[in-house]
């Protein structure tokens, strides 16, 4: 396989100057389309009902096993 038969893909890229990339990193986030704030609010409220539930299911599976790990060699 020949230089000229590696794809653009496979080439290692330059690194692109500081500046510039900022440049770019402000550009792009001048394009994000951010949340407003009762989407915030919602957002917040889904995540903590959530964990809420994440971490009680958890603490029952684990005080379950813990029960039956005592009753079994108890």
């Amino acid at each position: 396989m020949e230089v000229d038969d590696v794809s653009e893909a496979e080439r290692p890229r330059e690194r692109t100057p500081l500046p510039e990339f900022l440049r770019e990193v402000r550009a792009e986030l001048r394009r994000v389309n951010w949340p407003n704030r009762q989407q915030i609010v919602s957002y917040t409220i889904v995540v903590l009902v959530v964990t809420l539930f994440v971490t009680t299911f958890t603490w029952g599976a684990d005080e379950g096993i813990r029960r039956i790990v005592l009753n079994t060699l108890g």
